[in-house]
């Protein structure tokens, strides 16, 4: 069924339900989400469910001051995200792994021509299941010198649709964000989903957004405060999803403390450099 239907329909409507600022309809969305997934509120901005003004300002509701320690060490990539690494590994032939069974391409994935295959290069898988934080960090210092918006359909990412749907990732509505550091250059890929219908950036200032002025927003890139510090806010999902990052070159990181299944939270270091 995965394969037969991109959940945009379903999509859409859930969106429109989502942002209802109808006071006791979105009082009761809030409620059942926290009655399924248990959410931890107390590191929430706002613990009273009545603060917010509609499921998806609950949603992508912002930690409070101080509820996350962020490692500020110069040799220290953070995870700019809540979730589990799923998947991590080696960049070959361009190829970058989905599951078990299926491979995609860099190119398609980021819709940038590498001419070089980036043998050296390296890819970590975060999936954020509906209970995570769903804001999006800079996880290392560094200029955005690309932003763009690609995909349409919003097929489920969860381990059901990785295992069965060839080129998931490359199919999806994503965003991507190049970012240069004096290190080295990086990319955060963040995919849409089912039941996600926007992934909005930082710069976007836009309360509401249409579809038309979401992707806009993405392929200008912003104007101004294109140099981010680490911890910085990126972007946002309006649902659970997945961000890719990948790096051009991975010789000058340690990736031993990588697992895959390990949960990570924003602001905790994901990856140490050398040589810093």
């Amino acid at each position: 069924m995965h394969k037969l239907i991109p959940h945009i329909f379903l999509t859409f409507f859930l969106g429109a339900l989502a942002n209802s600022r109808v006071r006791f309809l979105k009082n009761i969305l809030i409620r059942i989400f926290i009655s399924i997934y248990k959410p931890n509120m107390d590191e929430a901005i706002h613990s009273d469910i009545n603060k917010y003004t509609c499921y998806n300002d609950f949603f992508t509701r912002r930690l409070k001051e101080g509820a996350r320690k962020i490692d500020s060490s110069n040799n220290v990539f953070i995870s700019p995200v809540d979730g589990e690494i799923v998947d991590h590994g080696q960049i070959k032939g361009g190829q970058l792994i989905q599951a078990k069974d299926y491979k995609y391409s860099l190119n398609d994935l980021t819709g940038k021509d590498f001419e070089e295959n980036l043998d050296e290069g390296y890819f970590i898988t975060i999936y954020l299941a509906p209970t995570d934080y769903h804001r999006i960090h800079c996880p290392f210092e560094g200029k955005i010198t690309t932003s763009r918006h690609l995909g349409k359909s919003l097929f489920s990412v969860n381990k059901a649709a990785q295992d069965s749907i060839p080129n998931l990732y490359i199919k999806n509505e994503r965003s991507v964000i190049e970012i240069d550091s004096e290190e080295f250059t990086y990319t955060i890929v963040s995919v849409g989903a089912s039941v996600v219908g926007s992934i909005v950036p930082y710069w976007s200032g836009r309360e509401r957004i249409t579809r038309n002025e979401l992707i806009e927003d993405w392929n200008n890139g912003p104007t101004e405060k294109t140099k981010i510090r680490k911890g910085d806010e990126l972007a946002h999902f309006r649902m659970g999803s997945t961000v890719i990052i990948v790096f051009k070159n991975a010789k000058n990181i340690d990736l031993d403390s990588l697992k895959e299944n390990m949960r990570v939270k924003f602001g905790d270091k994901l990856l140490s450099l050398k040589n810093i």
